[in-house]
């Protein structure tokens, strides 16, 4: 038996309020005390330092161990679960669309996306990461 649309729809929104929730209660633990277990899969870590390199102008060893720092203090302040959670509603309320309105609209997920990026960006600044500056033609 086929879902309708506005089934399926108000099962997203309740599934992506309670992953918010979830980040919200247990993930807001940026200002626990307690590091969470080392939990984030080698490939996961190696996936962000790509990333961030490319972010911050290329692969070169300045880079690297820039966003190696990164990634280190990341993990240290949040569990793998929740850093895939929010990075995952970071990105898809993103996305333009009806289908991804159920992620622009999750409720806390604004704040929780906000404080996530804020969170990455000073761990990223921390390690001496800066964004490169437009060249103006």
């Amino acid at each position: 038996m086929p879902f309708s649309a506005h089934k399926i729809q108000t099962i997203t929104s309740r599934l992506l309020g309670a992953l918010v929730l979830t980040y919200c209660a247990v993930g807001n633990s940026l200002a626990d005390t307690t590091p969470p277990p080392n939990d984030y899969p080698t490939q996961a870590r190696v996936e962000y330092v790509f990333g961030c390199m490319n972010k911050y102008g290329g692969e070169n060893y300045d880079h690297m161990y820039g966003c190696v720092c990164a990634i280190d203090k990341i993990a240290e302040k949040i569990p793998y679960a929740n850093f895939v959670a929010t990075s995952t509603l970071a990105v898809m309320s993103k996305t333009s669309g009806e289908r991804a309105a159920a992620f622009r609209d999750a409720g806390g997920g604004r704040a929780a996306i906000k404080a996530f990026e804020t969170f990455l960006a000073d761990s990223e600044a921390n390690c001496g990461l800066k964004k490169k500056k437009k060249v103006a033609s």
